[in-house]
């Protein structure tokens, strides 16, 4: 792996290359690239089928079939936040921590999070299939999706063991195993999902859906196995209840965070779909959030690997790791997320003419603005993790979805731009609301939020979106030279900020 970075680094523009090469001396930046190396594969293939089938479905359905499977997938997504109880992260945590030092107490973790997967989302499940036909006819004003609901449940159980088993994976810093389980699923639900969709429509598509989470968790659960018995560890280890103080301490606040999530998104999409054409609206905007998902599905793959270093790193505090753990998210936000805003009309290949318009370059803009805010924060969210500040995690989250709420609210009638407005003006709310935190707690630098980079950074990115936002700017050509500039300017700001702050 090693001679791969090697021969990958001259590649490279020669600003990079020299930091590059300078971080590769060191054994975690090694263990760190090898993670993001198998990580970064898988999800490159299957997080592609998932975003190729996301494509494929939403020409299926069209419009209105989209918006309705969307609502959907944004209910089970809702559920599933009560059944992971936070197990993925606590697992990764905790395993992370133990595996080393601890052997019994590591296995007691891995079965208690089995146990409390199994239980809870089968409980969230039976739920959600009992109150389908009242959420159908009262909460979405849609009775014909109860049947898709009740099939969603299915996913849900499932969905719940999947986040136990990757973050016991991740734990242990298998990432070669997660790319392995995501890569097979990938493929063979590929063309389940599509004839599904093409023969059931929107039930159809709902179905394809809890296939795939099943398959997950077949390949999950031999895969914990065996990686678990590399390090000599038994997921059945008895006396997992004696673990249980993690579930209060670190489990409960995390899944509170999640239930404030992704109910809010949830109560938005429903203010949008009882609006007229709600649900193409949430067509376009489900549309324009599958490029949010690319940029987000790549962080999370960093993060899934950066998590366990992040928790070993939180007393060290290694500079050079604060700096990997806050920057890179953010530079791979930004130049993931400019050329979707420089030049939206890349969602009108991707989705087709239903999609197409003013109406989706726009929403497309505004969510790209969300994405890279949410990117710069997600080392800063790391460490919430890393040390143990679940309970304050949960506060942050409960202050953004108030505000999402309320801008949701008021700008519920100016559709699919209204509903990408509501998560962006919260972002930027909650971050400036919790600035003081971050600093007092450690979380992250003063100069990853002050340094005259980083607002030189903001002021590209803010001018660039007020200038294509209001402004017409027809001319493609014109549009990707701007954009060329602004992305080399902002490339050399990251690299003065890395030389000058990272010693």
């Amino acid at each position: 792996m090693y001679g791969i970075q090697e021969k990958i680094a001259p590649l490279m523009p020669k600003r990079l290359r020299a930091v590059v090469k300078d971080n590769l001396k060191s054994n975690l930046a090694k263990k760190i690239s090898q993670g993001v190396f198998w990580t970064f594969f898988s999800t490159v293939v299957f997080r592609g089928i998932v975003f190729l089938t996301s494509i494929c479905v939403a020409r299926i359905l069209n419009r209105g079939g989209f918006g309705e499977f969307g609502m959907v997938r944004s209910t089970v997504d809702m559920f599933v936040a009560f059944a992971g109880f936070g197990l993925g992260l606590t697992t990764t945590r905790f395993v992370a921590q133990y595996k080393a030092t601890d052997k019994i107490k590591t296995g007691r973790i891995i079965r208690l999070s089995s146990y409390v997967s199994w239980t809870v989302g089968s409980i969230v499940g039976l739920a959600l299939m009992g109150s389908a036909q009242l959420l159908a006819d009262k909460s979405l004003h849609a009775p014909d999706l109860a049947n898709d609901l009740r099939f969603g449940a299915v996913a849900i159980l499932f969905y719940s063991i999947n986040g136990a088993q990757n973050g016991t994976l991740a734990g242990f810093e298998a990432f070669k195993s997660v790319a392995r389980m995501n890569m097979i699923a990938g493929v063979v639900n590929f063309p389940i999902s599509l004839v599904l969709a093409w023969k059931l429509g929107v039930q159809g598509a709902v179905i394809g859906l809890a296939t795939n989470a099943v398959m997950i968790a077949i390949v999950g659960f031999f895969e914990v196995r065996k990686v678990a018995a590399r390090f000599d560890i038994n997921v059945n280890e008895p006396g997992a209840l004696k673990e249980s103080k993690i579930l209060t301490s670190f489990s409960l606040p995390a899944v509170i965070s999640n239930m404030l999530v992704v109910p809010v998104t949830w109560c938005c999409n429903a203010m949008l779909v009882k609006q007229p054409d709600g649900f193409k609206e949430l067509g376009v905007y489900n549309a324009g959030l599958n490029m949010m998902i690319m940029v987000n599905v790549v962080n999370n793959m960093l993060g899934q690997v950066l998590l366990p270093y992040a928790v070993q790193n939180f007393q060290t505090r290694n500079r050079k790791f604060e700096m990997l753990n806050n920057m890179m998210p953010w530079a791979i936000g930004i130049m993931m997320a400019m050329p979707f805003m420089f030049i939206p009309e890349i969602g009108d290949l991707l989705f087709g003419k239903s999609f197409s318009g003013s109406e989706l370059h726009a929403t497309i803009m505004i969510i790209m603005i969300s994405t890279i805010i949410l990117a710069h924060r997600q080392g800063i969210t790391r460490n919430f993790a890393a040390g143990s500040y679940m309970w304050w995690s949960m506060l942050s989250n409960a202050t953004w979805g108030l505000a999402a709420l309320i801008v949701m609210f008021l700008l519920k009638h100016q559709g699919a731009e209204g509903r990408a407005a509501a998560f962006g003006v919260a972002y930027v709310v909650n971050t400036v609301i919790f600035i003081p935190f971050f600093f007092k707690k450690g979380l992250c630098d003063r100069d990853f939020i002050a340094a005259p980079e980083s607002m030189g950074i903001w002021a590209l990115i803010f001018i660039s979106f007020t200038t294509l936002y209001f402004i017409t700017v027809s001319s493609i050509l014109v549009r990707a030279f701007m954009l060329i500039i602004v992305l080399g300017l902002i490339f050399t700001l990251l690299i003065r900020y890395y030389r000058k702050y990272a010693s």
